[in-house]
């Protein structure tokens, strides 16, 4: 899969099962550990909030599904 299809697939995981948010500086260190660059985890972020999957709060502090 691509990165960012990659990187959603572990913040989904992260959320667990009915999972709606994930704190955003645990899911950097997982996605970092797993060899992904913080330039791969933003554009992930970005496409899915483009695409109304996902959104990430003003402090970038928690990622929450939608």
């Amino acid at each position: 899969p691509r990165p960012s299809e990659a990187i959603f697939g572990i913040l989904r995981d992260l959320g667990g099962p009915g999972g709606r948010s994930v704190p955003l500086p645990h899911a950097l260190e997982v996605l970092g550990a797993r060899g992904f660059t913080p330039a791969q985890v933003s554009a992930a972020l970005d496409e899915y909030e483009g695409l109304n999957i996902l959104q990430v709060n003003p402090s970038r502090t928690r990622v929450t599904f939608v």
